[in-house]
């Protein structure tokens, strides 16, 4: 949860100091729309490279090498005098941040059994609203106060913290695979169940990844990806030249959408584990019903491009945001649940590779848009409307596809 912290909130920096990296280097919006696309281009190469290595290695000594790398990729960004510079930052911090997600929720999951994950995984992904919900606000006043150098000089040492307690309380659960410790396989009593784990554990990677259950959360991670490399990236200054609103004000309502993800995922989670409890199955549970919010999450972002109150406006977007966050309590779940524990680590960064290389584009393009607009505002809800229907086209595949009780009988016998 701590480290979903720190990394949305480095997400949520380049958007925070926009306007003085426009204004001291010279960037149009399209270039700036760059620089957030910069941190994906090996978030997803380095996300599949940690996914296999957590086979044979701890994921939680991965971890804390991303965390001395969140920190590290930060310096080119303190003595930055062009544009280029912020880019290689961007692209360094990126690879770093690739791997923790699907690592997180590797390691979470090695404490709780399939029917008692949704929880963890909302908790994880709450880690990165209350990031930007607490974090935020205080790091848009370093930055108003004393610059946008001081706003990386405060996330590379907020990084630096947390790897120093990850160290000390970095650990994984008794439903670790061992393997995933760095350990071998404890031999059982019983050759059979001995022969029946190994086969789980050797099942071939196309088993896992193409079947409607990995694809349909890989269309819901995707097209929720691509929505959410936007709000990190132009989400401050949509609030600034689209709405209206000072650079301080603005700073503080970019923590707003992620209270409503809170809201969204505490419920959403702890439902979602509740009703599989009680005899639902995962298909119902994670499949039709976070898909449906997934399809309501987009179709309230389109209505963005007809409103024009600012106040409307900013609770559209906390409704729409918030509610599409909760994909990451379903999907993560139901990958999982297909998945041998052995090869868990990897399902998830392929999930995570594929489903955010959405940023290499998205905030690229919103920039595009915004240069060929006739007014910020137009360019801005012109965008909205483009993610509002890529996200309910999400979550219509995960609701049509998902079937994680099918899919794990044909994957894993």
């Amino acid at each position: 949860m701590a480290s979903s912290a720190v990394i949305f909130l480095d997400k949520a920096l380049l958007g925070l100091a926009a306007k003085p990296l426009m204004a001291d280097l010279h960037l149009s919006k399209a270039e700036f729309g760059s620089l957030g696309s910069a941190a994906y281009l090996l978030f997803g190469v380095t996300c599949l490279i940690a996914g296999f290595l957590s086979e044979r290695i701890s994921p939680c000594w991965i971890l804390l090498v991303c965390g001395l790398l969140w920190a590290a990729g930060q310096v080119p960004a303190l003595f930055a005098v062009s544009g280029a510079a912020i880019y290689a930052s961007r692209v360094m911090v990126g690879a770093a941040e690739g791997p923790a997600q699907p690592l997180a929720h590797m390691a979470a999951y090695s404490w709780f059994p399939n029917e008692r994950r949704g929880l963890p995984a909302a908790l994880i992904t709450c880690g990165a609203a209350i990031g930007k919900l607490a974090l935020a606000p205080v790091l848009t006043l370093v930055i108003l106060h004393f610059g946008r150098r001081a706003g990386f000089l405060s996330v590379g040492l907020l990084a630096l913290t947390w790897s120093v307690v990850w160290f000390f309380t970095g650990r994984l659960g008794p439903y670790a695979d061992k393997a995933a410790t760095g350990r071998a396989h404890e031999k059982t009593s019983d050759p059979q169940e001995e022969e029946k784990r190994a086969v789980r554990d050797s099942v071939p990677w196309r088993r896992i990844l193409l079947n409607g259950t990995f694809l349909g959360a890989l269309a819901a991670y995707f097209t929720q990806g691509a929505l959410a490399a936007v709000v990190f990236t132009w989400l401050p200054s949509y609030f600034e030249d689209g709405l209206g609103f000072s650079a301080a004000t603005s700073g503080s309502l970019f923590g707003l959408p992620s209270a409503m993800a809170i809201v969204a995922l505490l419920s959403v989670g702890p439902i979602t584990d509740r009703l599989l409890r009680r005899g639902f199955s995962s298909r119902f549970v994670r499949g039709v019903f976070g898909g449906s919010c997934l399809v309501a999450a987009g179709l309230i972002l389109t209505l963005l491009h007809w409103v024009t109150s600012p106040v409307v406006a900013v609770a559209l977007l906390m409704l729409g945001y918030g509610l599409s966050t909760t994909v990451q309590a379903v999907a993560n779940p139901a990958v999982a649940e297909i998945a041998p524990a052995a090869r868990r680590g990897g399902a998830l960064g392929v999930l995570t590779a594929l489903g955010t290389s959405a940023g290499i584009i998205s905030p690229m393009f919103t920039g595009w848009l915004l240069d060929r607009s006739a007014t910020e505002q137009q360019g801005y809800t012109d965008a909205f409307l483009v993610f509002g229907v890529l996200v309910a086209f999400g979550g219509l595949c995960f609701a049509l596809l998902v079937n994680p009780e099918r899919d794990a009988r044909r994957s894993l016998g």
